[in-house]
C-alpha cells in the first residue's frame, strides 16, 4: 500500500475504525494514523478495507464518514436480498453490492457498502471476501429469534421493575412470566453454587 492509503481497520474492543497509511513498519506491518492522529502499527490481518483513489490525508476522515453516512441505510440491505435471492443467491462483494444499491461505485458508495454487510448479521454471510445471501428460510428464523430475544429482553426489564418495588417494601402483583425468574433466584439462595439454576440467578443480580 502506498502511503496516504484509506483504510479500516479493527481497533480495541473490535471497533472499526478509518486512517491513513502513513509507511511500512518492519516486513508486513504498516503505520496508520486516525482522524486524532493517534498512530497505530497494523498487521494486514486487521485492515478489513482500502480506498487508494487518491492520497488522503487524516484530516480527510471526518468529512469522508460525512459522505458515507447518507448511504447507511440497513433496510436497503433487504432489498438487495431479495434481488440477490431470486437472481438465484450468488454471493457478491461489497463494490458489486454498491452498484446494486446506489447504482455506482465511488469509494464512499463502496465504504457504505462494506459497512452494512460487514455489520449485518441477518442478510448476509461472509465467506472469504463475498458476502452470501442466506436463504428465506434461515432469514424467517433468525427473525424469529431476533424477535423472542427482544420479548424477552422487555419481560425481563418489567420483573425489574417489579422486583425493585418488592424490595422497596410495595405489594407488588407478580406475572405468569415472573415465576422462572423468582425460581431462579429462590433455587440459588437455597442451593447457592449446587442450583441448576445459577447461572439464570447471577445473570440477574
Amino acid at each position: 500500500m502506498d502511503k496516504g492509503t484509506l483504510v479500516e481497520f479493527r481497533g480495541q474492543g473490535d471497533t472499526p475504525k478509518l486512517g491513513v497509511v502513513e509507511r511500512p513498519e518492519g516486513k508486513k506491518n504498516w503505520v496508520v494514523v486516525d482522524e486524532r492522529d493517534h498512530a497505530y502499527t497494523l498487521h494486514p490481518r486487521q485492515i478489513t478495507f482500502t480506498a487508494s483513489d487518491q492520497p488522503y490525508r487524516a484530516a480527510d476522515i471526518a468529512a469522508f464518514l460525512k459522505s458515507v453516512e447518507v448511504f447507511l441505510d440497513p433496510s436497503s440491505l433487504e432489498i438487495a436480498w431479495e434481488i440477490l435471492i431470486e437472481e438465484g443467491g450468488r454471493a457478491v462483494a461489497p463494490k458489486e453490492l454498491a452498484q446494486l444499491l446506489f447504482s455506482e461505485q465511488s469509494v464512499p458508495c463502496c465504504y457504505a457498502a462494506h459497512r452494512l454487510l460487514s455489520e449485518d448479521k441477518l442478510y448476509f454471510k461472509q465467506k472469504g471476501d463475498l458476502y452470501e445471501p442466506r436463504t428465506a428460510a434461515q432469514v424467517a428464523e433468525l427473525k424469529h429469534q431476533i424477535e423472542r430475544e427482544a420479548q424477552r429482553q422487555i419481560e425481563q426489564k418489567a420483573f425489574f421493575e417489579r422486583w425493585q418495588r418488592a424490595l422497596a417494601g410495595e405489594v407488588v402483583e407478580w406475572q405468569t412470566g415472573d415465576r422462572p425468574y423468582l425460581t431462579a433466584l429462590e433455587k440459588y439462595a437455597l442451593y447457592a453454587e449446587e442450583s441448576t439454576s445459577r447461572a439464570t440467578a447471577a445473570d440477574l443480580l
